[in-house]
């Protein structure tokens, strides 16, 4: 299996940016390393690849968020059927890549990315209600693992469901980085479990750490000089442009 390393100069220089662009987005959001690293990443290397490469700055930066502020054991112990939910989609979903055709899984990308930009610019919220939340946190956590394990996009179905409870921003924030942390632990497990990604694609994830921070790093400090909702507008319509790319991709 050819390792992320070994694709040359070009194509390493493209993931080095999606990357870097990912990683400024969440600096300044404080979501999207993979909403929009991801669709750019699938565009040059392949998709089990490409969520390897995201797999350890995903790691990474949910594990910081997560631990932060003292909410770590109480939303652990509020969200934990999200969690089961997740695990049971990823591992339903993931093996797909083995034997799925990879223009069926452009097609799905893209429409993913589509769907979630129209989302992001829309900034639909779901009121979730105390009664609803003891089935909506599985049903949320399974669809978010259906679509996560064969795309990584996890993030916008939960950071939904968890919009729509009501959180404080800490709470929110600890929440969705846990719910992070479980949803890339359990997918890099089952694609290195189908032998999808090796030792290199690791390696090549550590190093991917580099740019990735170095853009949360730029974009935190940039959020305190640009209009926070028209860089969201602006990062809604290039998704969907990228979304509407991986579409055409498929179908060529």
């Amino acid at each position: 299996m050819t390792g992320v390393l070994d694709f040359g100069l070009p194509v390493l220089a493209a993931c080095i940016a999606a990357v870097f662009a990912g990683g400024l987005v969440k600096g300044v959001t404080g979501i999207g390393l993979p909403l929009v690293a991801m669709p750019i990443l699938a565009g040059f290397i392949p998709i089990p690849q490409a969520i390897a490469l995201l797999s350890l700055s995903s790691i990474a930066t949910s594990l910081m968020q997560g631990v932060h502020g003292g909410h770590f054991m109480t939303a652990s112990r509020r969200f934990w059927p999200l969690f089961v939910g997740i695990v049971a989609g990823v591992f339903a979903s993931a093996w797909t890549l083995v034997v799925v055709d990879l223009r069926l899984l452009y097609l799905l990308l893209g429409a993913v990315v589509v769907g979630f930009a129209c989302i992001f610019q829309r900034r639909i919220v779901f009121e979730v209600t105390p009664r609803a939340e003891i089935w909506a946190a599985p049903a949320t956590g399974i669809v978010a693992g259906l679509i996560g394990g064969v795309s990584m996009l996890f993030g916008p179905i939960y950071a939904m469901y968890l919009s729509g409870l009501r959180l404080t921003k800490d709470f929110f924030v600890v929440g969705v980085s846990l719910a992070n942390l479980v949803s890339t632990l359990v997918l890099v497990a089952a694609l290195a479990g189908y032998r999808l990604i090796g030792s290199e694609d690791l390696l090549a994830s550590v190093l991917a750490m580099i740019p990735a921070f170095a853009g949360v790093l730029l974009g935190q400090k940039l959020r305190r000089h640009i209009n926070e909702d028209a860089f969201r507008k602006a990062l809604a319509v290039v998704l969907f442009l990228i979304g509407l790319n991986l579409i055409r991709k498929a179908l060529i």
